[in-house]
């Protein structure tokens, strides 16, 4: 390591040191050639080979990462080269007096709103120049924030930065700083400049509330949470907050790129608009005071402006220039206590306090106003009362209470449906669904619960038709194995065992039937023909019975017209009730009548059933209806189809079995 005894680096003279890190030490030094102060940044050369070569790869990328960017917001690089005395390699970069954010925050200042929002607007500006010149820093946090002494925020360290033509860094590696990464960089995926924008999203959270949105005990806590976790509001974490800043920051922490601002110039106009908004609104912050380390002297701090200072031992504030008053000055300094001598100040009107630009205090002649703003109002009236007619003066009111109460036991119920239909319940699953039905009729989430509960409603009915079936044909074979009948027998089990493979009784007795018939046949092997032929020619042909299963029925429905609803019945019961409502919104939430598509699955038990399909239109009523009875073989797929050339006809309905 390059020690204090080294007064040149290249050809610049070293002053003192400013800082010491993994990779090297940064000196304050001088260019002779220009008499300019500049920060040195230096590598270390007792590093191991594999170490080293690392360190240098991002040593020299921070060079040409930063070195091709020229922005008032980025630390200037000047120069980059090797030492020829020492092998050590160095950066001269621009020598910026001030404190980094972390310093800081670590110290205990507390930044005014309207100040983090214009330092985040600033940087987010300096990514988006950053950006389109193929820089992505990918470590951005407070300690490579440097914030000057007049307020001005400069990006610095592009030691981790990825270049769009470098391929240096792979899929999968992990580089940043974790508590500040974004979701895609914590996964091992690509970064791009929205990661830059998640990392700074994380900064001005921390500037706005004094905390990190992702805190955790561990690494892997916090990784953990940032990748899963949704971001806290705000305003909740920090009750003061003005609430302006939750949709700001819940958008930039989102978890997948594109929900966030897409580019560092569209936050730094939200948060332009922001700052100028709150300006003004708080007291003034007073200077941070900052514990300057060892070596570094503390920056000189600034005196106020002149209109900030109060006079400290003056009663009276004296008045402005422009409200003094030409008198004769009084002769001694005791003024007389009579009103005659008084001093009055004619104080400034409200207008002129307000922080308003110049050409907006400038008289102005209220006949060219009259002249110039009545046309255009006019033309913007007349548009709005047509638009207030037709949408008919009604002003939207908010719900009452007792309509929120309401809508809450729904959601509730909704909830209780889908637990009860996740338990195996769905007779309790479809009662509740159909309880938010009744307050809420187009909830597509309670309609997919009764769906799919009578689905398996109807599942465990043909389960149960299946083995009652089975006992049945066991109870067949027992008697006629009892009475003799081993052949018969075993056919009757076989077909058990055909419906349920893993019937114990009907296992047993087909391996003793099969067994009875060995036996006999061993004792007569002359008549084992003739007698195979007789009980052949005795045991009728068993009839073909369907597997017990489920079929898979797709409707589909290309709909001209505006709303309605598609009925769909399954042996008289409703299998689905599928409302559709193609209603679109126009300018000035106007509605407009669309058309659309109508398709889902339903699922069957299988066997010879009665289908019933009916087409509502919402203002004509029924447009058509149609009844199938088809055998619905267990894992075959249906296509039904609904044809309606025009809303004025009638509709088609075809039912045809397609191939997998």
């Amino acid at each position: 390591m390059i020690s204090m005894a080294v007064e040149t680096i290249g050809r610049y003279e070293v002053s003192r040191v400013l800082g010491r890190g993994a990779m090297g030490v940064v000196y304050l030094a001088k260019d002779p050639l220009i008499d300019r102060e500049v920060a040195l940044k230096t590598l270390r050369v007792d590093l191991d080979t594999e170490m080293a070569d690392e360190f240098r790869e991002r040593f020299l990328r921070e060079a040409r990462a930063a070195g091709r960017l020229n922005h008032r917001a980025i630390v200037t690089i000047h120069d980059v080269g090797e030492d020829e005395a020492t092998g050590s390699v160095f950066i001269a970069m621009e020598y910026i007096r001030g404190y980094n954010l972390k310093e800081l925050l670590t110290q205990g200042h507390k930044f005014s709103f309207s100040d983090a929002a214009r330092i985040t607007a600033d940087l987010g500006s300096a990514l988006d120049y950053a950006h389109s010149m193929g820089v992505v820093h990918r470590d951005i946090k407070p300690a490579n924030i440097i914030l000057e002494s007049d307020g001005t925020p400069k990006i610095t360290d592009f030691g981790v930065a990825r270049l769009e033509s470098s391929n240096l860094t792979v899929e999968g590696q992990f580089i940043g700083t974790p508590n500040y990464m974004s979701p895609e960089q914590i996964i091992g995926g690509q970064p791009d400049g929205r990661s830059d924008l998640f990392s700074l999203g994380v900064v001005l959270f921390e500037l706005l509330t004094g905390s990190r949105p992702f805190a955790g005990e561990t690494m892997h806590e916090v990784t953990n949470k940032i990748a899963r976790e949704p971001c806290p509001i705000p305003s909740t974490v920090s009750p003061g907050l003005p609430p302006a800043f939750n949709p700001v920051l819940l958008r930039i922490l989102e978890k997948e790129p594109e929900k966030r601002f897409q580019s560092g110039s569209e936050l730094s106009h939200v948060l332009s608009a922001l700052a100028r908004a709150l300006a003004g609104t708080q007291a003034a912050k007073p200077a941070p005071q900052i514990t300057p380390k060892k070596g570094r002297p503390a920056p000189q701090p600034q005196a106020p402006p002149p209109s900030t200072v109060a006079p400290a031992t003056t009663a009276i504030a004296e008045p402005e220039e422009e409200t003094r008053i030409s008198a004769r000055p009084p002769t001694s300094s005791a003024r007389p206590d009579t009103a005659a001598h008084r001093i009055k100040v004619q104080r400034p009107s409200l207008l002129d306090r307000l922080p308003l630009p110049e050409f907006m205090k400038f008289d102005v002649n209220p006949s060219w106003v009259l002249r110039i703003v009545a046309p255009w109002a006019l033309l913007c009236l007349v548009p709005i009362a047509v638009l207030w007619a037709r949408v008919g003066g009604e002003v939207p009111t908010g719900p009452s209470l007792p309509s929120l109460r309401n809508l809450h036991s729904t959601v509730v119920t909704l909830h209780g449906a889908s637990e009860a239909l996740s338990n195996g319940d769905p007779g309790t699953a479809e009662a509740a669904a159909l309880n938010v039905l009744d307050q809420a009729p187009s909830s597509p989430a309670a309609r997919a619960i009764v769906v799919s509960a009578r689905n398996h409603l109807l599942q465990e009915q043909a389960n149960a038709e299946t083995q009652r079936r089975v006992d049945e044909i066991v109870t067949e074979g027992r008697d006629l194995y009892h009475r003799g009948q081993y052949r018969n027998a075993a056919d009757r089990f076989r077909e058990a065992l055909e419906l349920e493979p893993e019937h114990e009784i009907a296992v047993s007795y087909l391996e003793l039937s099969e067994e009875r018939l060995r036996a006999a046949a061993r004792r007569s092997p002359s008549n084992r023909t003739s007698r195979a032929r007789q009980q052949s020619a005795a045991v009728p042909t068993p009839v073909a019975r369907p597997t017990p299963g489920t079929s898979r029925i797709t409707v589909n429905f290309n709909s001209p017209i505006n709303a309605g609803r598609v009925l769909i019945t399954f042996n008289g019961q409703t299998l689905a009730d599928i409302p559709f409502d193609f209603t679109k919104k126009g300018f000035l939430g106007i509605k407009k009548q669309g058309q659309g598509q109508v398709k889902r699955v339903l699922l069957t038990p299988s066997g010879r059933h009665t289908l019933a399909v009916e087409l509502i239109d919402r203002e004509r009523g029924s447009m058509g209806s149609q009844t199938f009875e088809k055998t619905f073989r267990a894992g075959t797929d249906w296509a039904l189809r609904i044809d309606l050339p025009k809303d004025s006809a009638r509709a088609g309905f075809y039912l045809v079995e397609s191939s997998r």
